[in-house]
Parts: C-alpha cells; sequence; structure tokens
C-alpha cells in the first residue's frame, strides 16, 4: 500500500515537472512572437512612406550638339507696330536699328560681336567689342560673325517697312523663299551655339540677322 502511494506521488511530481516546462517553452515562444511583432503604430520597412523630394526629377532637354540645356523660347519684348523713321539709306535704318532700346533690347549683354553686310554695292559693318558699344564702320570687317548680302531690290523693300514687324517679315521672306532679284544671304562664319552664347538668342535684331527668328 505504501508503495502504491509513493509510486503515485512520484508519478504526480513527474507530471507537474513536464506541464511546467511545457509552459516555459510556450512562454518563451509568445515572448519572441512579442519581441519581433511591430508595435502600434509602427510601420515596416515596406510600408514606410517617401520621403518627400527625393522623388526622381526630370532634368532639362540637353542639345545633343552643344551639351548645352537648352532653354524655352520666350517672347521678346519688341513692340513690333512701333514706328521707325523714315531712312533713305540701309546703313542709317540700321544704325537706327542698333541704337533703339526696344528692337535692340539687351545689346548690352553679348560680349563682342562682328556683323558685316554687303548691300546696294558697297560694304559695312557692326561691331561690337568686349564691354563696348556697337560701332559701325566701312569696308571689309576681320573675323566676321555673320556675313550679310541682301539684293538691292530687297534694301528697297525693308527700307519701305513703317515698322520693326513687317521689316522682319521682309527680311525673313527673302531670306527663306529668296528669287533671282530680291534675296537676303546669311552665311554663318562662327558656330551658331557658340554666337548664341555671345548674346544672339538673347537680341531681337541679332536674332534676326541671323536668321533665327521666326
Amino acid at each position: 500500500m505504501k508503495r502504491d502511494l509513493d509510486n503515485s506521488t512520484s508519478q504526480t511530481k513527474e507530471t507537474v515537472c513536464k506541464m511546467e516546462r511545457i509552459k516555459k517553452l510556450f512562454g518563451r515562444d509568445e515572448e519572441k512572437e512579442k519581441d519581433e511583432s511591430p508595435a502600434a503604430g509602427e510601420t515596416t520597412p515596406a510600408e514606410e512612406a517617401p520621403i518627400e523630394g527625393t522623388e526622381e526629377r526630370v532634368k532639362p532637354e540637353q542639345t545633343a550638339e552643344s551639351g548645352v540645356v537648352a532653354e524655352p523660347d520666350e517672347p521678346f519684348p519688341v513692340d513690333g507696330a512701333a514706328t521707325i523713321p523714315y531712312h533713305s539709306e540701309i546703313t542709317d535704318r540700321l544704325k537706327y536699328m542698333f541704337q533703339d532700346s526696344n528692337i535692340a533690347a539687351n545689346i548690352e549683354g553679348p560680349d563682342e560681336f562682328t556683323i558685316e553686310f554687303m548691300a546696294m554695292g558697297e560694304r559695312f559693318n557692326f561691331i561690337k567689342e568686349a564691354r563696348g558699344e556697337v560701332k559701325f564702320g566701312t569696308g571689309t570687317a576681320s573675323d566676321e560673325d555673320v556675313f550679310i548680302r541682301i539684293s538691292n531690290d530687297a534694301v528697297a523693300e525693308l527700307l519701305g517697312a513703317p515698322n520693326f514687324e513687317e521689316f522682319r517679315q521682309i527680311y525673313m521672306k527673302y531670306y527663306k523663299n529668296p528669287d533671282a532679284g530680291k534675296f537676303v544671304k546669311i552665311e554663318l562664319r562662327k558656330d551658331l551655339v557658340w554666337m548664341n552664347r555671345q548674346g544672339y538668342a538673347r537680341v531681337p535684331l541679332l536674332k534676326l540677322l541671323v536668321g533665327q527668328m521666326r
């Protein structure tokens, strides 16, 4: 009888020990799961919101030839309807335009330029040195940026233009669609990209003279 009681007591102790080991085992697993699970309000790496300002920005288009960022075209601040005084000579008309703050807006910007003309049987030029003023000269210019030939009949129409807008239309018309008696021929002696860096693209009159105005 005593042996049976001792055996029963021993089995009970073993059972209790096993139960405690099981509880400890499950308790550790639960604590491990709690430690690994995210806290309330906490996000996982996959759920984290992107940082503002880190989105990929679209880069401005670059020209293939120069690698210079191409700026969008902006309208020139030119009052094309403003009346141009009467001139009997093309040289006088161009002198007036180079001195007009509207037609030659931003003329102080270009570092330097040299433009040679051939019109009415004469050669003449307009030159601006670095940080200098535009100067008129006769004869052949050295190291010119562009050489422009204008026929006599085209000169007559350009002199008859009452404003810059009509002057522009006539000039571009005979540059794009010349014929035997009326033409404007433009020979660029320098690279156009370089010329634009010198300021040709910023000055309405210069842009027109090199045939880049619409």
